[in-house]
């Protein structure tokens, strides 16, 4: 365990402190690229805190080898990926936190991007600001973006996560003001706070049309596995909000749709998703994503 405490008070009113929170487990093949994405931002008033859950694969060899760009980072068992988070949320000195899970990456002027719109909508300080993101799967060349407005949210807050997770950004005064995220929940931490901001009233949601953030495809949530307890979580998360039939429908209405997709993919391969989301793979999304390299770093 390093922590660094921080020289006197980062959080200026021109360049607002932003902590940046990576949860990690046995991820040493994929923690190296998110590291550099987060250390080579445009915009340079970054906090960055590590929260590994005691790998042992190589990891913490390898975020040692990037400690004097760390201002703290924790090896040790936790409870699941929220209660990591958690950690990590309780060190952050920032005002504003965004959480990048191993194997994400931010786009190069994503933060300096946040620091404006932070800056631009002070009239709250329960803010939560979110943006465009590329979903891609380098196996099957996949690639596309998903965008998320307010129309978005007001639709779908009670059918699921209407948020853009990676390329989300929260003030630290929601998390003391909502909670923090439920250690109990296996998938839908992430859906749970945003549910709970929303229906609270006191949170300002900010969208941009920006990328901010790269995220690969699959994972807990998208497995086969995951889709019953997805379904089970959110359902709980909105006993208290739905109607009890209701909810229930909206969850069974979600593992149909979890199920069918992976008869798709089963029978037709990945690329089944660029139907799903109405995207040619010939189309110009290569020319508006462009090149990776140039994107994430």
């Amino acid at each position: 365990m390093k922590i660094n405490n921080l020289e006197g008070d980062r959080n200026s009113q021109a360049n607002p402190l932003i902590s940046i929170i990576t949860v990690v487990f046995n991820g040493k093949k994929s923690l190296e690229k998110t590291i550099q994405s987060v250390i080579n931002q445009s915009y340079e008033n970054i906090e960055y805190i590590i929260i590994d859950g005691g790998s042992t694969d190589g990891t913490v060899e390898l975020i040692k080898q990037y400690e004097p760009y760390l201002n703290s980072w924790v090896s040790e068992s936790d409870r699941g990926i929220y209660d990591a988070m958690n950690k990590g949320i309780k060190l952050a000195q920032g005002r504003i936190i965004g959480i990048l899970n191993s194997g994400d990456l931010y786009s190069q002027n994503a933060l300096q991007e946040v620091a404006e719109l932070y800056l631009l909508n002070q009239t709250s300080e329960h803010l939560i600001i979110t943006g465009a993101m590329i979903r891609f799967d380098t196996q099957a060349e996949i690639e596309f973006i998903q965008q998320r407005n307010q129309i978005d949210l007001n639709r779908r807050i009670n059918w699921g996560m209407p948020l853009n997770h990676p390329a989300t950004f929260v003030t630290k005064s929601v998390y003391e003001t909502i909670a923090y995220f439920d250690p109990e929940l296996q998938i839908c931490g992430d859906y749970d706070l945003i549910f709970r901001a929303y229906h609270s009233k006191l949170v300002k949601f900010v969208f941009t049309n920006s990328i901010l953030a790269s995220m690969s495809m699959g994972g807990v949530s998208e497995s086969l596995a995951g889709i019953a307890i997805r379904a089970r979580e959110a359902l709980k998360i909105r006993q208290n909000n739905l109607n009890i039939v209701y909810n229930a429908l909206i969850a069974l209405r979600l593992i149909i749709i979890g199920y069918v997709k992976h008869l798709l993919v089963a029978f037709m391969g990945r690329k089944v998703v660029l139907i799903r989301h109405k995207i040619n793979p010939n189309s110009r999304l290569k020319n508006l994503v462009g090149d990776r390299q140039n994107l994430f770093y």
